[in-house]
């Protein structure tokens, strides 16, 4: 047999006691382990509530600010939009006024260039005599001039005298002070031919005198076809010390000669630019004359 050895009364009472009194606050534990996640959980919630009312609060402030933005943006827009459509009527409208400017140009050179060629045809008939001394025609143009153009052109040429309509001084006005001169005299003659035959005789007789002046004689022209026939004078002179044989056409077309061939230029650099070209050596003789 084994022998059992007997444990002392009171020692499970006692045990049982001290499990009851773990247990017991074991509970306790957990009860307050329950009660302060209840507490974090409301602390968390609170903290939750908080944080969700001010996000919702600047969400506001924000949509709102959005809000403005978009409908600031969507005026722009429509700005924009509208500002486009009066460029574009602009640039339509800028396009017609070109398109009209340019035609508006073309008809005003026709009309000048028409004006121009009208005016020299009302002066077709016109001579210029210029250097005659100031008062030589004394109170009586017309009687002057029937005198002044068989005594400077030769009797001999005349059977009979040009008949003219007209003559003055140009300005009418005599100035105080003249630093070019005498003023020209203008001459109208009936009939063309007396006027082609006066410029003839005064081209071919070249230097005419009266009183110790030297007179020249030239057509009338309008002042646009006087500026572009000057525009020629320097080449012209170039011409004469080549000894090249020109002629200045109407209205302002310079013919040249070299070599028996005659080239036409209507501007001067034209025939600049011909003479650079051209290795030119002056020969004995040159002539020259200008055509109305």
């Amino acid at each position: 047999m084994t022998n059992v050895t007997k444990l002392p009364e009171g020692v499970f009472a006692n045990i049982g006691s001290r499990r009851t009194c773990w247990t017991n606050r074991t509970d306790a534990r957990h009860e307050n382990k329950n009660a302060t996640g209840q507490r974090m959980t409301l602390a968390i919630q609170e903290m939750k509530k908080d944080m969700l009312s001010h996000f919702d609060s600047k969400m506001d402030i924000m949509q709102i600010s959005l809000d403005t933005i978009h409908n600031r943006m969507s005026t722009i827009a429509e700005h924009v939009t509208e500002l486009e459509q009066r460029v574009s009527a602009n640039e339509d409208t800028v396009t017609d006024l070109r398109k009209l400017a340019s035609t508006l140009e073309k008809d005003n050179s026709y009309l000048k260039e028409k004006i121009e060629d009208l005016e020299n045809r009302s002066r077709s008939h016109n001579l210029r005599f210029l250097n005659v001394p100031e008062q030589a025609e004394g109170s009586n143009m017309l009687e002057f001039m029937n005198k002044l153009i068989p005594l400077l052109l030769g009797e001999e040429n005349f059977t009979s005298l040009p008949v003219i309509e007209r003559a003055h001084r140009s300005p009418t006005t005599r100035r105080q002070i003249t630093k070019t001169g005498p003023r020209p005299i203008l001459v109208k003659f009936l009939l063309l031919q007396d006027k082609v035959k006066l410029l003839r005789l005064a081209q071919a007789k070249r230097e005419l005198f009266f009183r110790g002046c030297t007179i020249h004689i030239y057509p009338d022209y309008s002042a646009g076809v006087l500026q572009k026939r000057r525009e020629f004078n320097n080449i012209k002179k170039k011409l004469r010390e080549l000894n090249i044989k020109y002629s200045l056409l109407y209205p302002a077309t310079l013919k040249v000669i070299i070599d028996g061939k005659s080239r036409l230029f209507r501007c001067p650099e034209d025939v600049e630019t011909f003479l650079q070209r051209n290795v030119v050596r002056p020969s004995n003789k040159s002539t020259r004359s200008e055509k109305p």
